[in-house]
């Protein structure tokens, strides 16, 4: 028989038993009920649940404006960030904000916004509520430097259970997101090689793919080709290539080459490096300037059939019969096989998406080492106007779609060969749109019959095959010296004495021999 004492003490257990049950149960549904209430509940319902405020449930990452003695990287992409939050928010923005334009920004730079120290801003990402709230530096100390102010600083608060979604996932977003508008806002440069560096220039040409006079196909195929290679970094990776890509765009004058390459540019947002053959001393300069290129470039490279017309294969070639060097040639002239290294070979890896680009008149006159698949991996040819581009000129000029002469310069184009430049020139002659189309249509009409008011026009000009000069008949010259008679004869804007030392009376200079001497613009010497 138990004993009353017995019978409490298993009374006592039972009720503590279902006290801790019950317990358990209202702390596990205060936790659901907690995740799922939302951010702006009332107060009153937490206090009924018995939840900490708000304020205790939430957690700061504070990103401050200087990493020891330089400038936080986080921080200046939280700034930029924070800028498009405060263009694009309508509620939840602070009243007041500054609005600043960077020096030297052009016309068409957008004004930036920033918050005064105090203020917030609220983002949502993925369902979070995030605040920005910016610190004053003030009674902050910089790191590094004594007594100096420790800048300002971004508070990030956000819920706690949203830790791993806002280090995890948000801020690299927020990295990404500025890493993108910066590529997409700045302005592209322009660098040419002058005594071994290089000095650059903002490129402010316009040009792209929309306004460029080209077969549509073409332009697809391009622009295809291109953002294959912008997302082909892990294949280059996993072949062992470098990450770069070579073009070659070829075609008579006047067909856009030069315009290509700036909507090439302005559609990767890539700086261009203007490489001139002709300035470079070596092949060890020309790898120091390969090696000083930044990434997400353009390594261009004009007329490349002229710089390499005068350059040797090999620096061997510079020796004479005997096989002596001539002056140290050698080590003052880039040489066909360093060009093709730096093309293909070892240097060509020192950077990493890059793209080069060869532009020639003539590519019947290139090497045929330098064209092989590796090298020039794409090959453009910018060829006459055709009608649909002369279309697309039409509409970029004058905004005009159809013209009763569009059936008949359709198949003047068939017939004659015009470059793009020439029918650009006779559309900008005159804001008079049917003038102007009317204005091409003559140009293509004359020169089918053989009657251009500029002989033989544009592109017979720019190849060098209008009318030569008449070559002038000798002329005899009283000579010095030994009473020996001279004769000059003048070819091509050189002069070129026979006989005796005589002396050239004129312009130009030249050298001269113990008994010839040669004397022309392109000499270097007395006159």
């Amino acid at each position: 028989m138990a004993s009353p004492a017995n019978g409490a003490l298993e009374r006592c257990k039972s009720a503590i038993t279902a006290a801790t049950s019950l317990v358990g149960a209202a702390m596990l549904l205060r936790r659901l009920v907690a995740d799922a209430l939302p951010a702006g509940a009332p107060p009153l319902v937490g206090a009924l649940l018995l939840l900490p405020p708000p304020s205790a449930r939430r957690h700061a990452l504070v990103i401050e404006e200087f990493d020891g003695a330089f400038y936080n990287r986080v921080f200046l992409a939280a700034r930029a960030y924070v800028s498009t939050l405060l263009a694009a928010a309508r509620a939840g923005a602070p009243a007041v904000v500054k609005a600043s334009l960077p020096r030297g920004a052009g016309a068409e730079q957008k004004i930036t916004l920033a918050m005064r120290p105090g203020t917030a801003v609220v983002d949502a990402f993925r369902g979070a509520e995030l605040t920005w709230r910016l610190i004053s530096g003030e009674g902050r100390r910089r790191p590094g430097g004594a007594g100096a102010a420790g800048g300002e600083a971004f508070r990030l608060s956000f819920d706690a259970r949203h830790k791993d979604l806002v280090l995890g996932s948000y801020l690299p977003f927020v990295m990404a997101r500025v890493e993108a508008m910066a590529r997409e806002q700045r302005q592209a440069k322009l660098y040419s090689n002058e005594w071994g560096k290089w000095r650059p220039v903002r490129l402010r040409n316009a040009s792209t793919f929309a306004t460029l006079a080209m077969d549509d196909a073409l332009r697809r195929d391009v622009v295809g080709d291109l953002d294959a290679f912008l997302g082909r970094r892990e294949y280059y990776e996993r072949t062992g290539r470098a990450w770069k890509r070579g073009y070659l765009i070829h075609g008579p004058p006047g067909t856009g080459k030069s315009s290509l390459v700036a909507a090439i540019s302005n559609h990767l947002h890539f700086d261009v490096y203007d490489l001139d053959l002709g300035a470079v001393r070596s092949n060890t300069e020309l790898r120091k300037l390969l090696i000083r290129m930044k990434n997400r470039s353009i390594l261009l490279v004009e007329d490349v059939d002229c710089a390499l017309a005068a350059a040797p294969r090999r620096e061997a070639d510079h020796g004479g019969s005997d096989g002596s060097s001539i002056s140290g040639s050698k080590h003052r002239k880039v040489t066909l096989s360093g060009l093709l290294n730096m093309v293909d070979g070892l240097w060509s890896s020192s950077g990493h998406e890059r793209i080069l680009i060869f532009t020639t008149n003539h590519v019947d006159r290139l090497d045929p080492a330098l064209l092989r698949p590796g090298r020039m991996d794409k090959h453009i040819y910018m060829g006459y106007c055709g009608f649909g581009a002369f279309r697309e000129l039409a509409a970029t000029y004058h905004g005009v779609d159809g013209h009763p002469v569009f059936p008949e310069i359709e198949a003047l184009l068939r017939e004659v060969d015009a470059a793009p430049a020439e029918i650009a020139e006779r559309l900008l002659a005159t804001d008079d749109a049917g003038a102007a189309i009317e204005a091409a249509a003559k140009l293509l009409r004359d020169r089918k019959a053989g009657t251009e008011e500029d002989g033989a026009g544009y592109v017979s000009q720019r190849l060098h095959a209008g009318p030569r000069r008449p070559r002038p008949r000798p002329v005899p010259v009283a000579g010095r010296g030994r009473g020996a008679s001279a004769v000059r004869r003048v070819v091509l804007d050189e002069e070129v004495v026979f006989g005796g030392g005589s002396r050239r009376q004129g312009s130009g200079s030249g050298r001269r021999g113990r008994g010839s001497g040669v004397r022309g613009r392109a000499g270097r010497g007395r006159r």
